[in-house]
């Protein structure tokens, strides 16, 4: 018989991140503008902070600052 545990260890399995694509990252953008940290945004998006702060830096998905600009204006 397995006898139940209590003691959990932590990184015993991996977690597994999302990888954003295109309309994330200008979601990313919108949240960022409403106020949201960069660890809030990744957690909404089950992502890591880093895949956030690379698109917020525009080291990754460049034009999605601009494609989040205009669905922020064709909402107003």
């Amino acid at each position: 018989m397995i006898e139940p545990t209590t003691e959990a260890r932590p990184g015993a399995i991996a977690q597994q991140y999302r990888v954003l694509n295109a309309a994330d990252a200008a979601l990313v953008w919108v949240l960022k503008w409403s106020g949201d940290a960069n660890h809030v945004i990744a957690n909404k998006l089950g992502t890591m902070p880093t895949r956030v702060a690379d698109i917020l830096a525009e080291n990754t998905h460049l034009g999605s600052k601009e494609q989040a600009a205009r669905m922020v204006d064709s909402r107003n």
